[in-house]
């Protein structure tokens, strides 16, 4: 997911301003990688392998959300010209 959002934004962003629309995008991607694998190690302790199952859904309803916002929220045109100003 990170390589398309990284396309996303590097579209969007003037060359001027890609490294400063990129840093920010780049933290939440690694700080979801921080962050992930407590909550995924608490439902594998315990509930054993269902956790590994629960872990998955759970990352599941996570894209599932995050792709719902981004189609919300993406307007491709009007991003472009906001980074512009």
């Amino acid at each position: 997911m990170g390589s398309v959002a990284a396309i996303t934004v590097a579209e969007l962003a003037p060359g001027r301003r890609r490294g400063g629309a990129l840093g920010p995008m780049d933290a939440g991607v690694t700080t979801a990688g921080l962050i992930a694998p407590t909550p995924t190690g608490h439902l594998v302790d315990t509930q054993g392998a269902a956790g590994y199952g629960h872990a998955v859904h759970l990352t599941g309803a996570l894209f599932l959300l995050g792709g719902a916002a981004a189609v919300l929220m993406i307007d491709a045109a009007r991003d472009a010209r906001r980074l512009v100003e």
